[in-house]
This record gives C-alpha cells, structure tokens and sequence, in this order.
C-alpha cells in the first residue's frame, strides 16, 4: 500500500510515515466469500465500476500493517502470487480493499473488505479456499509425507507460515511452536523464520497429540512480530511485560502471534 494514516499515534511502528505515500507491505489470507453482493460501485480497475453484480471476501491481517479504513482503501490485494512468472502470465490477480470490517488493536488482527466483480477468480478462490469456520470441523490428517514439518520434541509442535517476505513470491517456512498462554492476551510463541513483509501471514499450528495424525489449531492466528533479541533472559523480561518488537529480525528470533478470537471481550 502507499499509505499510512496520520491517525496513527506517535508510538506506532509507522509513526514517522504518516501522512506519507511511502511503499509498505505485509501478508494476507482470505476468509471466506460473503453470500450478500455488494451494492456499490465495484472499485477494480477492469471494469471502471460499471459492473453491478460484485461478489465480498475478506482478508485478514495485522492491524500494524493495515490500520484503519483509509489504509484499507488504498491496500492492494495481491492473489496467487506463488512465483516470479504469475507478474507476467495473467495469473496472479489483484483487488483493492473496501473498508476494515473488523478491528481487534489488542490482538494485532484485522480484517478488510475486499470485492471483485471476476467470476473467474471468484471460481478460482473459492476452489483453493480450506478456511473459515470449516478450521473447527477440519478432520486429522496424516502429515507424515509432507516432508516440511521439522521433527519437534514432545514439548512443542510444528507449524508453518506462508508469507511473502519483501512483497517478493511465496515462501514456506516451517518451525516449532511453543505456546505461551496469558489470560489477557492469547499468544502463539515460535521458532519460524520470517521477513519483514510477513507480518499478517497466517500460522499453521498443529497439534499432534492424536497418534499419528495432526489437527489444525482450531483458530489461526497471523503473524505479528519477534522477539529480536539472542538473549533468553531478555526475551523472557520482554515476554514478561509484553514489550515485543517487531522490526528487527536475527536468526535467534522468536516469533509471536496474538490469537484472534481467544480471550476475546
């Protein structure tokens, strides 16, 4: 997006952005169709707002990347980006963001609203969509073959990140969770390596208590930050008074992302 809000206070990341058209980035995952259209006029550049018939989605992501409605209407939405060649052979698609349907500040969650008035691409998303609230009733799966999971002791579980680091193609990362439960804030801690422009990209976590087989976290939470620091002690004081950082990256981070719906008020 080439925006950041002058709305944001001083203590934010971006804080000396705003009011600027600066480039920033970071990583979203779509939620789902709405089965309402929309009713405004559509706002992609193919059809100049002349089609009526436009189908909603949403996609989430940090609130530190997108924070508020003005932000949101100037995200591009970058989809299947998944290599370099997608930028010239049509695949990859691109919508623009509509409004922030849901703000969650304490988690470091939001969600935009996005719509496109291509039926193709509604097709195609809704053809490769797994999430939504089906997460709850996902049944086991064998993961064994995926050959990406690393091999974890018994205190902690695997999970893996797909983000776009540097607004650059997606990237797979794997590593291990290690969960670190507040009453106030719900929060996944872990080992997977990210970027900068990660930030918003969902965390797979699985839980592998059920023989062989591993189920999803019920809920999936998106990637907000690190820890950036080598030093354990102060990790755990920055745990302690939940001071985390999110720019610096050392490949002695902990990562850390806020539950969206846990603990929720």
């Amino acid at each position: 997006m080439h925006c950041t809000s002058p709305d944001r206070p001083d203590d934010d990341d971006f804080a000396a952005d705003r009011g600027t058209a600066k480039l920033r980035s970071g990583t979203g995952y779509v939620w789902g169709f709405c089965d309402s259209e929309y009713m405004e006029p559509c706002s992609c550049d193919k059809c100049g707002g002349k089609v009526k018939k436009k189908r909603k989605f949403y996609v989430h992501t940090a609130r530190h990347v997108v924070y508020n409605a003005e932000e949101a209407r100037r995200t591009k939405v970058d989809l299947f980006y998944d290599d370099d060649k997608c930028l010239y052979d049509g695949s990859m698609k691109s919508v623009w963001g509509v409004d922030l349907s849901v703000d969650k500040p304490d988690r470091d969650w939001c969600k935009i609203l996005c719509v496109t008035c291509d039926e193709d691409l509604v097709e195609r998303i809704a053809s490769s969509f797994l999430g939504g609230s089906n997460f709850i009733h996902i049944q086991p799966q064998d993961i064994s073959d995926l050959g990406l999971l690393p091999s974890c002791n018994e205190d902690c579980d695997p999970v893996l990140i797909v983000s776009h680091p540097h607004a650059r193609p997606k990237k797979i990362t794997a590593g291990e969770v290690r969960r670190y439960q507040d009453v106030d804030y719900p929060r996944l801690d872990y080992t997977t390596p990210t970027c900068p422009g990660s930030s918003g990209a969902n965390v797979f976590a699985y839980d592998r208590d059920i023989g062989e087989f591993s189920y999803f976290l019920w809920s999936i939470p998106v990637h907000s930050g690190s820890f950036a620091e080598p030093s354990l002690w102060r990790n755990l004081l920055r745990r302690l008074f939940n001071r985390p950082r999110r720019r610096k990256t050392t490949p002695e981070q902990l990562n850390y992302a806020h539950d969206p719906l846990l603990g929720s008020h």
